[in-house]
């Protein structure tokens, strides 16, 4: 019996062994295995054919396509290795569309960095094929060997098939030639974004926007022409515009419904923008041409609609002193990087509610209103340093004295917490109130240490604090302030 009992228990312990080893993932219904596949690499995305019998042709009904080309492949046998590669899995997924009407196609990516005249047969090709197919998304890099880094080099003209595509929502375009050869027609078209893009004509930029009708976000990075750009749109559609250009080549932005604005290394007091009345996002990234800043103010307090503003200061030292006054302005930030001296005088912002600063401390801040402000301030130490002297608060002191506004909620976030612990000898010599700071919160990207001596500090600069936390920052949050 218990010979029997031992044999019982281990073939009940074989089994839940046996049940761990399940493959869960083979369980998972076909529609969500192509959409995990969906965002692999087609190279990859065929391997996976290998798996086992049921997986053998699912990569035959994922519906995006992404080709990448690059220059770790020898130039001749492996361009013929790529193109080869290409063809056979176009074939074999239009067998599979042939045999399954539920199979599609909506995106299609493709990345050359070894592109030459020999491909254009085969580009055509593989872009009719997808645009036969209604595709929804487009992406095309078609880089040059001989291109360098400006962009100086051979461009090759649109492919033909892709100048008709009434299905097509999003078309991202890079190292390609637009001309007026072919009228342009994307009834569909929502997302259009041209980088590194050579226009061969004057109104080809015109003519593009005149075949999209249905266009509602814009951007345009690293042009080249040699002709001033006029951008023009009586579209309702039209609502999101993105310019990062150089050489003053945007002269005129005529967008009647525009909502949102960006414009980077163009000289705001160059270009006209008295059309764009509805612009309720501006940010500026301000460029080393800016000579009079004082266009800067007209052109804010001119955007009646205007409440997102963000001003970003290059290292060029373009903008030292800025008046801002607008009657909308809800939300104002302000970039300034490396060791830039900046000075903000908010004249006039009745409903400004929200105010957000990143850079060194040699900035300051004031509203002659008495809105009450929630304020973020991320605190950039340039160069970094692992310690901090008399110099360093002093400095900070005078940039925190220097926010003349009144604060609902002040949020400050910093590497570590030692850059806000203020020395024993500076508080003793200066025992009288500094700020009048009632909610405090602050963050930190490294460990926490020292949290009842940043208590003890930030309470002596701001006796007057009701609430206050300290809070450990995720690598996200940094991550995603970066990015802003």
């Amino acid at each position: 019996m218990a010979e029997k009992r031992v044999k019982k228990t281990k073939s009940k312990l074989m089994m839940g062994e046996e049940e761990e080893k399940v493959d869960r993932i083979s369980k998972l219904p076909d529609a969500l295995l192509i959409h995990i596949l969906s965002f692999l690499f087609t190279d990859d995305l065929v391997l996976t054919s290998l798996i086992s019998k049921r997986w053998r042709f699912l990569w035959c009904s994922v519906p995006n396509l992404h080709f990448l080309q690059t220059k770790k492949i020898g130039h001749s046998d492996g361009q013929l290795l790529f193109n080869n590669y290409v063809e056979n899995f176009l074939e074999h997924r239009k067998r599979g569309m042939d045999g399954d009407h539920d199979s599609v196609i909506t995106s299609f990516k493709l990345s050359m960095d070894r592109y030459d005249w020999s491909n254009a047969s085969f580009l055509d090709k593989w872009l009719g094929f997808v645009v036969e197919n209604k595709v929804k998304e487009i992406k095309l890099g078609l880089w040059e060997e001989d291109t360098d880094e400006n962009g100086n080099g051979y461009y090759p003209s649109l492919p033909k098939p892709l100048v008709n595509s009434k299905y097509l929502t999003i078309l991202n375009l890079a190292m390609v030639e637009l001309n007026c050869r072919y009228p342009f027609s994307f009834p569909s078209l929502k997302s259009l974004n041209l980088g590194v893009v050579r226009f061969a004509e004057k109104d080809v930029l015109d003519n593009l926007l005149l075949g999209s009708p249905s266009l509602e976000r814009l951007e345009l990075s690293n042009l080249i022409s040699d002709h001033k750009l006029h951008i023009h749109s009586d579209s309702l559609a039209l609502k999101f515009l993105e310019i990062v250009v150089d050489d003053n080549l945007v002269e005129r932005i005529e967008v009647v419904n525009l909502e949102s604005l960006r414009l980077s290394c163009v000289s705001f007091d160059k270009i006209n923008l008295s059309v764009c009345k509805r612009i309720r996002i501006f940010r500026l990234d301000c460029d080393y041409d800016m000579k009079d800043l004082s266009s800067l103010e007209y052109l804010i307090s001119n955007l009646p609609l205007l409440e997102d503003l963000t001003l970003s200061n290059d290292e060029c030292l373009a903008l030292k002193l800025i008046y801002i006054s607008s009657e909308s302005l809800k939300s104002f930030s302000v970039e300034n990087s490396r060791d830039n001296e900046m000075n903000v005088i908010v004249k006039s912002a009745p409903k400004l509610e929200s105010f957000r600063y990143k850079g060194n401390h040699k900035f300051s801040i004031t509203m002659e209103s008495s809105n009450l402000l929630n304020g973020t301030f991320i605190i950039v130490v340039w160069p970094w340093r692992e310690d901090f002297d008399g110099d360093w608060f002093i400095n900070l002191l005078n940039f925190l004295l220097n926010l003349d506004c009144s604060w609902n909620k002040v949020t400050l976030h910093v590497d570590t917490l030692q850059a806000l612990i203020f020395p024993e000898n500076l508080r003793r010599a200066c025992r009288s109130s500094l700020l009048n700071w009632e909610h405090l919160r602050v963050f930190a990207t490294r460990k926490l240490e020292r949290k009842s001596e940043l208590r003890d500090a930030l309470l002596w600069m701001s006796p007057s604090i009701k609430t206050l936390s300290i809070t450990k920052r995720s690598s996200l949050a940094c991550f995603c302030d970066q990015l802003l």
